[in-house]
């Protein structure tokens, strides 16, 4: 069984029956099922999820019951004992996303303007979204039937939000029952589930002392946890908590001293590192990424960990094998804190000759430095006020969500708006600057 990777938190209905966009060839499936398909009931049951899918695993024969353009159709698919039934759906859910019932005071959800896609203000909580897409989940909002599922069907990796290991804090950040994410983390622990764990620093409340007793408490009563990746908490312009405050140089490099002295503790008790701190702190305190062997395999890439690091190593492998881009027509969008990350990826010849186009969030507010959160609008708003000399700008593919900007915005709106084209690439510092050097008109 497998699941075609998109975006998660798209569902936002109540059940529906599941459509199959792919039948893999040479599956117990082929010839019986087609895509476009809806799936009905296996074994007369409905299915909730692509997990009632996996369970029907076991050899002999399976019941479907599909819907194929309006009309019924029983089947009676026979299959090996731990044969995938070999169907791709176009979501990982059927009865609708599982919404956080958590109010954490510094959620970036609630900190969004109004007027977006609907969609966008989702706060899902899904241990399945969790387990597909890697979405982190507080485990505040599990009921025991979802924890007996999780342990019966083995949903590893999970990716849990963890905050802080005191209960009381816990419960004051998060406004909901931290204590019983906290049982639930441990009972998930234990049964050998791997879980990477991310803390949500906000500073003044869970850093400091309070961030030592989280590194101290994970090495001994969360012991089993594969990785645990440390953000900085993200604020709009939007927000009007007065809680909430940003990292800045001093409080940065603080976090990281204390980061680097439990990775080295972790390393003695344990063999690896285990903690790990966000790219956003390095920049913050004006500090070089580490190493990327000191990232072990970058358990924690998709959080903007090691990102950076990866980045500029995959770009300089690409240049001593490539050397230098020369005479480039192309420019390079990126964010405020993408800038300097591009500027050490690119051998110093290419940099004069390569325009880039720093874009500060208007959308969020200049807080809010990330690439990724970049919309269309503002795109538009600096090539107007920039002019770039550029007639094609490059662009990482994070910033669309099914072809759209988070404004809904289209790539060709931002070409009709100021006449330059903008190619999405993907984000890889060899690919972009393979994609920089690439001469115009080729593929």
């Amino acid at each position: 069984m497998r699941l075609k990777k998109r975006r998660a938190g798209s569902n936002t209905t109540k059940y529906r029956p599941p459509r199959i966009i792919e039948v893999r060839q040479g599956s117990s499936c082929e010839g019986l099922v087609e895509p476009g398909d809806l799936l009905l009931e296996i074994d007369r049951r409905p299915p909730q999820d692509i997990l009632d899918c996996l369970q029907a695993s076991e050899p002999g024969k399976v019941s479907l019951r599909i819907d194929r353009n309006g009309i019924e159709i029983a089947l009676r698919v026979r299959k090996q004992s731990g044969e995938p039934l070999g169907l791709v759906f176009d979501e990982a859910v059927f009865d609708g996303t599982r919404t956080c019932r958590n109010k954490c005071f510094f959620c970036f959800v609630d900190q969004m303007p109004r007027g977006l896609r609907s969609t966008l203000y989702i706060k899902d909580d899904d241990y399945r979204l969790s387990f597909y897409y890697g979405n982190f989940i507080t485990l505040n909002n599990l009921s025991p039937d979802d924890i007996a599922r999780i342990l019966r069907l083995r949903l590893s990796p999970l990716y849990v939000s963890l905050h802080t290991t005191d209960p009381e804090l816990r419960d004051r950040m998060m406004g909901g029952d931290g204590a019983a994410g906290l049982h639930a983390l441990q009972s998930i622990l234990d049964a050998g589930i791997e879980v990477h764990l991310q803390v949500v620093s906000c500073p003044g409340i869970n850093d400091g002392d309070q961030l030592r007793r989280i590194l101290e408490d994970v090495l001994v009563h969360y012991a089993g946890a594969a990785s645990l990746g440390i953000v900085p908490v993200g604020i709009t312009s939007a927000c009007s908590n007065d809680l909430i405050r940003a990292h800045d140089k001093e409080s940065s490099c603080r976090l990281l001293e204390l980061v680097e002295e439990y990775q080295e503790e972790a390393l003695r008790r344990r063999g690896d590192r285990l903690f790990f701190a966000a790219d956003e702190f390095y920049l913050n305190a004006g500090r070089e990424f580490p190493a990327a062997e000191d990232y072990e395999d970058f358990p924690q890439l998709e959080n903007g960990i090691g990102m950076a690091r990866k980045f500029i190593d995959d770009a300089h492998e690409y240049f001593e094998r490539a050397g230098p881009v020369g005479g480039t027509c192309s420019g390079i969008i990126t964010g405020v804190a993408g800038e300097p990350v591009i500027r050490r990826a690119l051998p110093a010849a290419t940099v004069e000759k390569t325009e880039i186009l720093t874009v500060k969030n208007g959308l969020f507010g200049d807080r809010v430095t990330a690439t990724s959160l970049l919309s269309g609008g503002d795109i538009i708003s600096a090539i107007r006020r920039t002019r770039p000399s550029s007639r094609e700008m490059l662009f990482p593919e994070t910033l669309l969500r099914e072809g759209r900007f988070l404004d809904d915005l289209t790539p060709e709106d931002v070409r009709e708006e100021t006449g330059i084209n903008l190619t999405a690439v993907e984000v890889n510092g060899a690919e972009l600057f393979r994609t920089l050097s690439k001469p115009k008109g080729l593929d």
